[in-house]
């Protein structure tokens, strides 16, 4: 049953090197360029806008329905985050440059635009479901070739809602799914890289399933002191499944490089490369356990994930430079599930295969 539902997502996300095969028909472009302005329409090459925010104003006053394409000149863009909401059901809404053309490759685009903190504290890209969708679902968000920079949280978080029932936390909704980060640099990121504070992840998915990523660099995602190892390169956490994460670099992560937190269960991790990543293992899982006495007023009790799938990666070496283990359970054994009513339905929380 996993296997298939795996195969679904690779169905729908990846064809081939994981590009898309053909460019969507007649697609609604937005146009930002660092030289533009906030005051033009946004919607051709010569009138583009500045900033994502206002991409995102044109969006919503336009209403397209159809798939969106925000097309982004080279240059550095100097920005605070961007909260997205904007989506188009049973459609995607694209980040690319503006030379990029659907199966192009790096070499093929004239060079990747930069996004750069601004010194504020925030991730570069947080997109979550609009308040007039309560019930979550897909939010269709694609990112490719776009190089983001020393943003103080995280680059790209894209979080479902989530709520505490009787004393545990579960999600409040259906997700945000569905989502693609492809060919991306996510770099320079964590209190190393800003003094506004310290980082989670390169990409942070909250109550969000079903996504792809693969082929990014995730390079000096770094918090310093105390804070050191809360930092991955992608964080699956709370009732995040079925992901895919391949073929993707990380070097130079504090923190673990691929996560897993309460009940994100069935993610695909493989083909990566891991070289001076880590504190307790490539893939590790952890959660808030009574075991921990980390649960409290503000933190609520989580369960343990399970089925995750970590496989045929380059484990080359931890942050430290020595050796590191494939996997860790931070809390509890490979079977433990955490206190009832968590249960792991009689599988392993991580299942190893073919790395070097």
């Amino acid at each position: 049953m996993r296997a298939t539902v795996i195969a679904a997502v690779l169905t729908l996300l990846l064809s081939g090197a994981g590009q898309a095969t053909a460019e969507p028909a007649d697609a609604f472009q937005v146009f930002l360029d660092p030289a533009g302005s906030d005051t033009n329409s946004g919607l051709s090459a010569s009138a583009p806008v500045r900033t994502l925010t206002r991409a995102q104003e044109v969006l919503t006053a336009a209403q397209p329905q159809t798939d969106v394409e925000v097309r982004i000149k080279q240059g550095t863009y100097t920005a605070p985050t961007t909260t997205w909401t904007y989506i188009v059901p049973g459609h995607t809404v694209n980040f690319m440059p503006t030379d990029y053309e659907y199966g192009d490759g790096v070499d093929d685009i004239a060079g990747r635009p930069v996004f750069r903190g601004n010194g504020t504290a925030g991730y570069w890209l947080r997109g979550k479901m609009p308040d007039t969708m309560p019930q979550g679902g897909d939010g269709g968000l694609r990112f490719y070739y776009l190089r983001v920079e020393r943003y103080s949280e995280g680059g790209i978080a894209l979080a479902g809602r989530y709520q505490t029932v009787d004393g545990l936390r579960v999600p409040a909704d259906a997700g945000f799914n569905h989502n693609k980060v492809f060919g991306m640099e996510l770099v320079d990121i964590g209190s190393k890289w800003s003094s506004a504070g310290y980082a989670y992840g390169g990409v942070d998915l909250v109550n969000s399933s079903g996504n792809v990523i693969q082929d990014n660099h995730f390079v000096h995602l770094e918090n310093t002191g105390s804070q050191t190892a809360l930092l991955h390169g992608v964080y699956i956490a709370h009732h995040s499944s079925d992901n895919v994460i391949v073929n993707n670099e990380f070097a130079y992560v504090s923190g673990d490089p691929v996560r897993a937190r309460n009940d994100s269960n069935h993610n695909d991790i493989y083909g990566n490369v891991l070289e001076r990543t880590g504190q307790k293992g490539q893939f590790s899982d952890w959660f808030c356990d009574t075991s921990t006495g980390c649960v409290d007023s503000t933190h609520p009790r989580e369960c343990a994930s399970q089925g995750n799938l970590f496989h045929e990666n380059d484990n080359i070496s931890g942050y430290d430079g020595a050796s590191l283990s494939n996997w860790a359970m931070i809390v509890g054994s490979l079977t433990y599930s955490g206190a009832a009513p968590c249960t792991n339905d009689g599988e392993q929380r991580v299942r190893t295969w073919g790395n070097t």
